[in-house]
């Protein structure tokens, strides 16, 4: 698989319409059915409406609210600020670990994700799956973040050992960036550090706020 460095060509490949992230199958339950409702991994004109899903609940949580939070763990702070009484890091630690395709037990993930749409009400809708995907955004890439800056500047952090390194785009036409050329239908990795450690374009992380709040508060 390519490899997209520097941050103009990989600029070029998070802004560009031509590529777009690798489809996932549609499934009706368990964490199949949760990738394919997110809009982390979904496409074309679904994508803005569930972005928006989740740009609305980052929104409906001032940053500011998470500063008292110490040593919570995100996903139990954010969990909070939505108003979600049951203990659900666990379960959301069990739906990270699969979230991506094959990376992880799914059986392990398919009761996590039952289980927390029991927890949201029990529908398997999309405003539903958007409070599972902010939870799971959470889990690893915010805890990652907060456990290398206890000791280094958080710039220093994003920009050499950033928690997500990389993302996953696919062509949907040859063409060249970077001085690559790059196949239809080929998926490339593109480098995310340093001032992409969020990345960029339409599909730019939107809890990057609430992430360096809670990396603040729990380096005090």
């Amino acid at each position: 698989m390519q490899q997209i460095r520097g941050s103009d060509a990989a600029l070029a490949v998070l802004n560009d319409p031509a590529f777009v992230v690798p489809a996932v199958p549609p499934a009706s339950h368990g964490i199949g059915w949760l990738r394919a409702t997110v809009g982390r991994f979904c496409t074309g004109a679904a994508y803005p409406r569930r972005r928006a899903l989740s740009v609305a609940i980052l929104d409906s949580i001032p940053p500011e609210s998470l500063t008292g939070q110490g040593a919570a763990h995100p996903v139990a702070a954010l969990a909070c600020a939505l108003g979600l009484d049951a203990p659900v890091v666990e379960l959301v630690g069990d739906v990270a670990q699969a979230y991506h395709p094959g990376t992880g037990d799914e059986a392990r993930a398919d009761a996590a994700v039952t289980r927390l749409v029991a927890h949201l009400g029990g529908a398997h809708d999309e405003p539903t799956a958007a409070r599972i995907g902010v939870l799971v955004q959470a889990y690893g890439p915010t805890t990652a973040l907060i456990e290398r800056a206890r000791h280094r500047p958080v710039d220093e952090v994003l920009r050499d050992d950033p928690p997500v390194p990389v993302t996953k785009r696919q062509a949907l036409r040859t063409t060249t960036v970077g001085g690559h050329t790059v196949q239809a239908g080929e998926v490339v990795q593109v480098r995310l550090a340093g001032d992409l450690a969020f990345g960029a374009g339409p599909r730019r992380c939107p809890g990057r706020e609430h992430a360096l709040v809670l990396v603040a508060g729990a380096r005090r």
